[in-house]
């Protein structure tokens, strides 16, 4: 891969989505293009494991549910993720064998911040899953339903590459390339559907709908929702570029594609992570509580106007203002909505058969769903569901793995926050606003002689000619207190819609770990 990964990355992934029309279109292409993937990862991977945790990254950040191109065996459809997946966990057994073996890369886990709670929470969902089995749950929905876990091994191959400086500035570039595909695909389809490009609109629609993409949904008066499931890394990507007061733009457009997605879920997640930011401006920058503050205002007004340019130009939609809709679709209960509703008393009956231990994964509840697109397929158009799959993600996570495994999973969530957090107010890692930082500090007096001694700022690397470089001095700061506030977004987020136990949410999670492991390894006591 050439230097340029922000370049090469977008028009990849640009390319991808083009092919991806076209396998949809023709079955033998679908399979052509799904293994030359699978066969250039592998190759990559084993020239340099990380090429190929970056190709997956990107797929993520862009693939919704990951069947952007997908190989049928049997009656089974492998999506590309999962190929993807199998190929770099290849890559990095051969990468293990070659560089010392399984007893040498043991001593370097055991070293991971996380290593405990991540063990931990793997004997939960082994357990689950063997749970699931013994219960007879239907082995078909035990997989389906296991499957999005196995994405938390990729933790492996991350450790080892995670240790080399160079991999965080690559997966910077990989991130923020998928990251502007994904905001240009949602700002096209919205042009697309609401301008009515009638050559356009009916293949569209249905090779979103198939590949699994997303969600159109119209909205009146040619207003259409473009709701991505990988639209959540807008809204990650929001709160993590909010506090570094660089790359505006990308605030502003992120900003746009979360308000384009018309997701209430998303809206939750905005505003918790608005209500906590404001609460630690409140609290340790209230200097800056104004600035902020009409920053996001500024930020919120310039994401609307785009949404009005987009709809309006060349004009075509009259009738009730955007204001008017997002009011209309914040306040609505719709469908789907009263579906959530009606599964909320089955769903609890079914958890408190095993409050602590969980019902194992595959387990199911019926529900009576008034989903017009459900009740076409039952009996009688009587709207009786069963499922697997809840969209009350931490009821989901009761059912299957139970309180403890509830319990476990938060628990290493709430230790990255932690570290996270207790990262941000340590103030002797950052200078003063505005003064430039000082080469040297002097340690506080925690045992004799203490003071005395003087070590490097941490955080600020040094040139070979030894000296400080300080262009990039306060990013770390503002990257810390940015991936905090996504990932308490995140989380509430889960509480309507399953991020959490699917590769979306749990990639990002993978990749917060590592990031507050970095700079906690080198902290000094």
């Amino acid at each position: 891969m050439p230097r340029n990964y922000f370049r090469t990355t977008l028009i990849f992934l640009i390319f991808s989505e083009l092919l991806s029309i076209f396998a949809w279109l023709l079955p033998e292409f679908n399979l052509a293009v799904f293994l030359f993937i699978l066969a250039i990862t592998l190759i990559l991977s084993l020239k340099k494991l990380e090429y190929g945790i970056l190709i997956a990254w990107s797929e993520l950040i862009i693939g919704s549910y990951g069947y952007l191109f997908s190989l049928e065996y049997g009656s089974t459809l492998i999506s590309v993720r999962l190929g993807i997946f199998m190929v770099v966990m290849f890559a990095w057994l051969c990468h293990i064998v070659k560089n010392g073996g399984l007893k040498s890369y043991w001593l370097e886990l055991k070293t991971f911040k996380f290593f405990k709670y991540y063990v931990a929470l793997a004997i939960i969902l082994v357990w689950g899953f063997v749970w699931g089995i013994v219960r007879a749950n239907d082995f078909g929905n035990v997989f389906l339903d296991f499957n999005n876990w196995l994405f938390f091994l990729y933790l492996l191959p991350l450790i080892t590459v995670s240790k080399k400086e160079i991999f965080w500035p690559n997966l910077k570039q990989v991130a923020l390339a998928a990251l502007t595909w994904l905001i240009i695909k949602t700002i096209l389809l919205l042009y697309i559907f609401s301008h009515q490009f009638i050559w356009a609109l009916p293949e569209v629609y249905q090779w979103i709908r198939d590949i699994r993409i997303g969600e159109i949904t119209m909205m009146g008066n040619n207003f259409y929702r473009i709701f991505l499931q990988s639209q959540i890394f807008a809204l990650l990507a929001f709160f993590i570029l909010l506090p570094l007061n660089k790359n505006k733009s990308l605030i502003i457009l992120s900003l746009t594609t979360v308000i384009i997605s018309f997701s209430r879920s998303f809206w939750l997640g905005l505003t918790v992570g608005f209500c906590i930011y404001g609460l630690y401006l409140l609290l340790y920058q209230r200097k800056q509580i104004l600035k902020q503050i009409s920053k996001i205002v500024v930020i919120a007004v310039l994401s609307l106007a785009i949404i009005f340019v987009i709809i309006i130009l060349p004009p075509k939609i009259s009738g009730d203002s955007l204001g008017s809709l997002i009011s209309k679709r914040a306040t609505e209960i719709e469908a789907a909505g009263s579906s959530r509703i009606n599964m909320l008393k089955p769903l609890a009956e079914s958890i408190i058969k095993h409050p602590v231990i969980g019902s194992g994964f595959g387990a199911t509840v019926t529900y009576k769903s008034v989903d017009q697109r459900l009740l076409a397929t039952t009996a009688g158009a009587s709207g009786e569901y069963t499922t697997y799959a809840f969209e009350w993600a931490y009821l989901d996570l009761l059912l299957k793995i139970g309180l403890v495994g509830v319990f476990v999973y938060l628990l290493l969530i709430f230790k990255i926050l932690q570290i996270l957090w207790q990262n941000i107010l340590n103030k002797n890692d950052y200078p003063p606003t505005g003064d430039p930082p000082s080469p040297v500090r002097k340690i506080p007096n925690r045992k004799l002689g203490d003071e005395l001694r003087i070590i490097p700022l941490r955080g600020i690397p040094l040139h070979q000619s030894g000296k400080f470089q300080t262009e990039n001095w306060g990013t770390d700061y503002g990257l810390r207190l940015g991936i905090f506030l996504a990932l308490i977004s995140l989380l509430a987020v889960n509480i309507f819609t399953p991020y959490l136990n699917h590769p979306l949410g749990i990639g990002f999670i993978l990749i917060s770990s590592i990031y507050a492991q970095s700079f906690n390894r080198h902290r000094h006591l």
